[in-house]
């Protein structure tokens, strides 16, 4: 089944400057993919690289869109999302600024109002980044 390629930022709470997802390129319940062209005067940008700090909260706002993409779909209120914790996080490579990569989500479980997600970085074939993270949802919209 085709996706409609969507602009993420559609779907998060974030705002320029903080919005580090650009498309949204695929959404379902188990699964949302983005991408994001690190502009290379980035403040996540050091030494000309994307930084692990970077490539965590990109891959946190896959989730959310993901998740934002079907609220909306829905026609229901998109819910806010927190970072609860970080594990496994383990960073093979950093990309350079002006390159694009893409983000990937995966659900493990959700219990009431906590995701725990595996989340990937990757520029082309090349994983950059992985870990895992559970997300908090809030009640409030």
């Amino acid at each position: 089944m085709s996706f409609p390629v969507q602009n993420a930022a559609e779907f998060v709470p974030q705002k320029d400057p903080f919005v580090l997802v650009e498309k949204l390129l695929y959404a379902d319940e188990n699964t949302s993919r983005c991408s994001f062209s690190i502009p290379e005067n980035h403040f996540f940008v050091k030494d000309g690289y994307y930084t692990t700090s970077g490539m965590v909260e990109s891959m946190a706002q896959t989730a959310a869109a993901g998740t934002g993409y079907l609220y909306k779909k829905a026609q229901k209120p998109v819910p806010i999302g927190y970072i609860g914790a970080v594990q496994k996080l383990e960073v093979v490579d950093w990309p350079p600024a002006r390159s694009e990569i893409t983000m990937e989500i995966k659900l493990l479980t959700n219990i009431l109002q906590v995701s725990l997600v595996s989340a990937t970085v990757k520029s082309s074939d090349h994983i950059l980044a992985s870990c895992e993270m559970k997300i908090f949802i809030s009640n409030k919209f």
